[in-house]
């Protein structure tokens, strides 16, 4: 069962569970932890933004749109300590604090690689600036991380923003995972290098395509959104 939440695979995203999690799997009538949350509501709000959509659901009474409340981990966890101790609800909040603490610890690996990530990134980007000047240096930076990309994914930097759906300003490696991030990191690593021995664009393009070409032979190379 699945009861913590995130919106995107943006590093930047914060989990939440939601008052109809929490009335399912806590034993509770839907309408009551509603009312506990805007009970609460001033409390819950020192630690947060209250959210909340308007959802059709079913009831006796035909399709009608519920509030449904979005909860961070510490809004949540101060509203079960609220709630009755009946088997069912101790092994609700059990299983709560557990993915809670599961998503934190995924997040935080991903933010480990993505400071190495950009430890890996300055050495490519301190290569490319080595470079001798040209009307186009600027372009090799697209065209490097393009190759990365497209090497690794198979897909350019826009067109990966166009399947995670973010926006021209958002960064791209947000919303990779921590083993994505680490292979990005490796190969930034190695075209720098090659960079640094004095290859150009194509011979770079030609040799790390081959590489991975023998590597990912039998290797699907994708991203899911």
């Amino acid at each position: 069962m699945k009861l913590v939440f995130i919106e995107s695979k943006n590093l930047n995203e914060e989990p939440y569970t939601t008052s109809k999690i929490i009335s399912e799997y806590g034993g509770q009538q839907h309408r009551a932890v509603r009312q506990l949350i805007e009970t609460y509501i001033k409390d819950l709000k020192k630690v947060g933004r209250v959210t909340f959509q308007m959802i059709p659901l079913e009831t006796n009474g035909g399709v009608q749109n519920i509030k449904i409340y979005k909860l961070n981990e510490q809004q949540s966890t101060f509203l079960i300590t609220l709630m009755k101790n009946t088997e069912k609800v101790v092994e609700f909040k059990f299983n709560l604090v557990k993915q809670f603490f599961e998503m934190r610890e995924e997040f935080t690996k991903r933010r480990i690689e993505r400071v190495h990530g950009k430890e890996q990134r300055n050495i490519l980007t301190e290569a490319i600036d080595k470079l001798p000047d040209s009307p186009h240096k600027a372009m090799k930076y697209k065209h490097f991380t393009d190759l990365v990309y497209k090497t690794l994914f198979g897909k350019s930097s826009k067109d990966l923003k166009l399947q995670f759906g973010i926006g021209k300003s958002g960064n791209l490696k947000d919303y990779f995972d921590k083993e994505q991030l680490a292979r990005v990191a490796k190969l930034e690593q190695q075209v720098a290098a090659l960079i640094d021995l004095g290859l150009d664009y194509k011979e770079i393009k030609s040799m790390i395509q081959k590489k991975y070409l023998t590597i990912n032979q039998n290797v699907e190379n994708s991203i899911s959104v």
